[in-house]
């Protein structure tokens, strides 16, 4: 399975490479969409991911971070058979965040990208006929737990990291290749598991 990793709003593609590496070694060809996150609107963003999934042969499933899960969305709005086998979103601010509003109502608002301005509200979540996992960061400062959980989603993860640190961990990986296998759960396996309780 072909796994599309996209990125949030700023995020360099460097953020991805530890994970992206971890999932290649676990099997999973991984390769990154990028997009100018901080210029143009969040429809152009979404056009070209539909067109970038729909240029991979075979099974095809997007983990998509903070920003990049609004993007998401839309491309699935866009064009809801979208052949996605697997959705993942982390830390994604679905109906927006309260870092994004305080951002909005600064002095500085009107310095902000249309893009940064939608992580404020969010975007209307899109059906998603495929499996839909949800990951969590419990520190996460700039997008809460409570703002990063999906309704209806098939399952969820609830890491103890940050923001960007959720990218880093190990822990994901792992945890992502039971979701992407199976499309139920992000089961741990015991070892994993401890780190956790040790975090």
């Amino acid at each position: 399975m072909q796994v599309l990793l996209v990125h949030g709003f700023l995020a360099p593609r460097a953020l991805f490479w530890p994970l992206a590496g971890r999932l290649r070694r676990l099997g999973h060809p991984t390769d990154v969409f990028v997009y100018p996150s901080h210029r143009d609107d969040l429809d152009t963003h979404a056009e070209a991911l539909v067109a970038r999934v729909r240029a991979v042969d075979g099974p095809t499933a997007v983990v998509a971070h903070s920003l990049g899960g609004l993007v998401l969305h839309r491309a699935v709005a866009l064009d809801p058979s979208l052949p996605l086998v697997r959705r993942v979103f982390v830390a994604t601010p679905h109906r927006g965040c309260r870092v994004g509003r305080r951002a909005r109502r600064s002095p500085l608002a009107r310095l902000l990208p249309a893009t940064g301005k939608i992580t404020a509200y969010g975007c209307e979540p899109a059906p998603h006929a495929a499996p839909v996992g949800v990951v969590i960061g419990t520190r996460d400062l700039l997008v809460r737990p409570d703002e990063a959980d999906l309704p209806g989603a098939t399952a969820r993860l609830a890491l103890p990291f940050g923001h960007n640190e959720l990218l880093l961990r190990p822990q994901l990986a792992h945890a992502m290749t039971r979701f992407l296998r199976t499309g139920a759960s992000f089961d741990l396996d015991e070892s994993l598991a401890a780190s956790l309780r040790d975090a």
